[in-house]
């Protein structure tokens, strides 16, 4: 929210990995966004779209598993912001090598990536396994250039947010 309100995510389109229920997509569609929503949930896939009927906005959501990347690259094309809030941090570090194929896919120079999630060994011992202090940057650094990283602590796990961007955008400058 705060990104959206402060501008530095502009209305384009976007992809959000790991919709669920679709919360995040939902919100930025009332922003204006044009929004396409993946889930490997059938049943979180339906609610989605059943909340964004409710609310009569116009959102595309798919059940799809993102680590298919000929499905991924068979529906959809690059989008201007990709949004993960939960499916990376789940994820086995084969299948992130997998993540970043589609990722790759749907992304292109000037793509806003925005990652959140868990650090591993935080407090809790339940939940998604989570992702050690630096393994997203090291995961994705080939692709994506990180412009922010956030920690946070919550009550729950201690957290990483990231703001990326594919490849060098000068629009967006490096924070320090």
């Amino acid at each position: 929210m705060e990104l959206v309100q402060g501008g530095r995510v502009r209305v384009g389109r976007v992809l959000d990995i790991g919709c669920g229920t679709g919360t995040n997509a939902l919100y930025l569609a009332e922003k204006g966004f044009d929004v396409s929503g993946v889930d490997i949930s059938k049943v979180a896939i339906r609610k989605a779209a059943a909340k964004a009927r409710e609310r009569d906005l116009k959102c595309g959501f798919y059940v799809l598993n993102f680590l298919d990347t000929a499905a991924v690259s068979g529906i959809f094309s690059t989008f201007d912001v990709v949004l993960d809030l939960g499916c990376f941090h789940s994820l086995s570090a084969q299948e992130r090598l997998r993540y970043k194929e589609s990722l790759k896919v749907v992304s292109r120079p000037g793509t806003v990536y925005l990652l959140w999630c868990f650090l591993r060994g935080s407090r809790w011992s339940y939940g998604p396994p989570g992702v050690n202090e630096d393994e997203a940057e090291r995961t994705l650094s080939n692709e994506f250039r990180v412009v922010e990283k956030r920690r946070l602590n919550t009550s729950f796990r201690e957290m990483l947010f990231y703001i990326m961007h594919r490849d060098a955008d000068s629009s967006y400058p490096q924070e320090k």
